[in-house]
């Protein structure tokens, strides 16, 4: 796969595992202007991703059924 390729794994038709390797690309000032603007919108409470649910990851088959069966709201995050 190419170097800043996007990486996706369908666990199920509706849920998505999603992640994208920036790597070299932070070397171009337009994606490091536009990554700095993102986490400056965050860190200012501009942007915030809206959390349904958090699980410890001892729980994480939970997680996935609760991703599958409740159609959540917002993000499940596990915990350490």
């Amino acid at each position: 796969m190419a170097k800043g390729a996007a990486n996706s794994c369908s666990a199920t038709t509706t849920q998505t595992l999603f992640g994208v390797f920036m790597g070299p690309l932070f070397e171009r000032p337009a994606v490091r202007s536009s990554v700095d603007d993102l986490l400056q919108a965050v860190a200012t409470g501009r942007f915030r991703a809206v959390i349904d649910r958090t699980f410890p990851l001892a729980e994480a088959a939970a997680a996935h059924e609760f991703a599958e069966t409740a159609e959540p709201l917002g993000r499940i995050v596990l915990t350490p």
